[in-house]
């Protein structure tokens, strides 16, 4: 069987699952491709519809931010169901989630997501790792360790479940009540988070790296000035991966040996 899972990962997290994943299927005797829906990837409308013919199951693997997937992967989502239209036999899809908290999204509401393509939504899972942003507490690291080791088992039983044809979907539960009201705000404030992001130009080497890693290319350098716009997806990357930590949130720069970046569960 073939397995090719699309993916965004905002600075590690879900990059990490799917890379398990593959490796996974590929111990148990098959096939698995990982994409990238970054923009520098440019997958066109003929790319999609090719990989989403050649595979026996699709996946869709992000992180969950406020109780939603992010706005590129809700946006790529639809160009698929757009591109491929209802095919003349369903085809299995599943779906792999990273969360800091937890995930108040839900099978229910990615399958509604999928109405309309043909895809069959077969596996739902959810793996628990952390949040990307660095809190008032250092990473604990430890922690983390363990729940990559809880990760891997549920990324074989989804293997397992798959290469079967058996159902596994989970995340059913009273958090996605919560989830609910949370989305109604969420998507407002998401799309108004680029104009929280600056630059602290004492500490800017102008080494593009913010430019480069956007997943929606909402930065770019306009003189001497850094730009942010609307496409910004809130994934994090610019203000984790700077090397400098000149990145700003409501002009405020916090001190990285004080607040280490975040930059994913192998970093």
């Amino acid at each position: 069987m073939k397995f090719t899972t699309f993916y965004f990962s905002g600075t590690g997290n879900t990059r990490w699952a799917v890379y398990e994943f593959a490796q996974i299927v590929g111990e148990k005797g098959h096939q698995a491709d990982v994409v990238s829906i970054d923009i520098q990837t440019r997958l066109s409308d003929e790319q999609i519809r090719a990989i989403v013919a050649d595979a026996d199951a699709i996946g869709f693997a992000n992180p969950i931010y406020g109780g939603d997937i992010p706005p590129i992967m809700r946006a790529f989502i639809s160009r698929v169901v757009d591109q491929i239209g209802p095919q003349k036999m369903a085809k299995s899809a599943y779906a792999i989630n990273t969360y800091g908290y937890v995930n108040a999204f839900g099978p229910t509401e990615m399958q509604k997501l999928l109405d309309g393509s043909g895809l069959l939504l077969s596996a739902y899972v959810n793996l628990g790792l952390c949040n990307n942003v660095t809190g008032s507490k250092p990473l604990d690291r430890a922690k983390l360790a363990k729940r990559m080791v809880k990760g891997q088992k549920e990324l074989n039983r989804l293997a397992d479940c798959l290469i079967a044809g058996r159902k596994r979907i989970k995340g059913h539960g009273p958090q996605l009540m919560i989830g609910a009201m949370i989305r109604k705000k969420i998507p407002e404030a998401i799309a108004k988070f680029y104009q929280t992001l600056g630059v602290d130009s004492t500490l800017c080497t102008h080494c593009m790296a913010c430019v480069e890693n956007c997943p929606s290319g909402s930065i770019r350098l306009k003189g001497k000035q850094f730009v942010f716009s609307s496409g910004c997806t809130a994934c994090m990357r610019c203000y984790n991966f700077c090397p400098t930590g000149a990145i700003t949130i409501d002009g405020v720069r916090t001190d990285p040996h004080k607040f280490p970046r975040y930059q994913g569960p192998d970093a």
